[in-house]
């Protein structure tokens, strides 16, 4: 949020935010990112406010704007709200954007849910009183989601320096599409590097984003992407040539794999001994790794033969970190 150089702009910003949350003179002081100087100037916004009817008084020196009719239904915010939730639980640090949409569903929630509600958003706010680097970093992490969604929303082109594991890039991309990976909760963009010869899409972690630029380029989507065919062979986000997983579960684990989301195109099988059969068609079986090892002895890698190979390997170190762990 900018901070608010004018009374005009102060009292627009006051507005906004007592509109989605309940909040005292110190806590919009800070909120608004003003300086302990200028909490006398925000007592006074709240008591013009509150004389001409915009704002109301909830008790303990809290004030809160009156709420307008929702546009959403209970069960419509809910489940929106709930999405968010799980938006930001993919953030390590605090992210501006992302508690701005809290407090605005919140604010179409019933009354006793919506007192929770801004319970668990107060915490979330928190966060942004981190220090030094946590703060920085959250700070980064929102100012690169809002210009992804931005080049995305508007069209336009986004330059950035990408951080992969191996190396650092110079990237130039149309944003196709923005989607969040269900199995590490991490926000990755969909698109073309105008940068690389061809048009095939490549998946970005916004987490690696660094000095990110709206260019003023516009750019069009290809009425022939669709995201829901380009992720249909994901485990996670990352796609690849599809790969035939088998899994072998113990009886120990069989009601939890039948409660567990493992996609439409899943074959799961349960057998007269107890164990579960799993076979999954995914686009590459790496994202799988860290599922697989969850599990720990209860699944036995079938097919493929890397994959199979890999897991073991793992489970050996494993085993042999924990032994010496005892002999000392």
């Amino acid at each position: 949020m900018n901070v608010p150089a004018t009374k005009a702009q102060r009292v627009r910003a006051v507005l906004d935010i007592l509109e989605h949350a309940e909040l005292g003179a110190r806590e919009l002081t800070a909120h608004l990112g003003l300086p302990p100087s200028k909490l006398r100037s925000v007592q006074r916004d709240l008591e013009d406010l509150q004389l001409t009817g915009e704002i109301e008084r909830v008790g303990s020196g809290r004030y809160r704007r009156p709420a307008r009719a929702s546009t959403l239904n209970p069960v419509e915010a809910l489940a929106v709200y709930s999405a968010t939730r799980m938006l930001h639980h993919h953030a390590a640090g605090y992210n501006e954007h992302y508690l701005s949409a809290l407090q605005k569903l919140t604010a179409q929630l019933p009354g006793t849910a919506r007192h929770v509600a801004e319970q668990a958003n107060a915490a979330y706010r928190q966060r942004r009183g981190g220090q030094g680097g946590a703060q920085a970093e959250g700070s980064s992490a929102s100012r690169t989601f809002e210009l992804v969604a931005r080049a995305w929303l508007e069209g336009r082109v986004l330059r950035f320096e990408y951080h992969s594991p191996t190396r650092v890039s110079t990237v130039e991309l149309i944003i196709y599409f923005i989607e969040l990976n269900p199995q590490n909760r991490q926000a990755y963009a969909i698109g073309v590097n105008r940068l690389r010869d061809g048009d095939v899409p490549f998946v970005f972690r916004l987490a690696r984003i660094r000095d990110a630029q709206l260019l003023t380029d516009t750019c069009e989507i290809p009425s022939s992407f669709d995201p829901l065919e380009f992720l249909s062979g994901a485990w996670g986000i990352m796609t690849g040539e599809p790969t035939r997983v088998e899994l072998f579960f113990s009886p120990a684990v069989r009601d939890r794999v039948r409660e567990t989301p493992l996609g439409p195109q899943a074959d799961v099988a349960p057998l007269a001994s107890g164990h579960t059969r799993v076979v999954l068609t995914v686009g590459g079986w790496k994202e799988l790794v860290p599922w697989i090892l969850g599990w720990g002895g209860e699944v036995e890698v079938i097919a493929p033969a890397g994959l199979r190979s890999h897991v073991a390997q793992a489970h050996a170190q494993g085993a042999q970190l924990y032994r010496q762990t005892e002999l000392t």
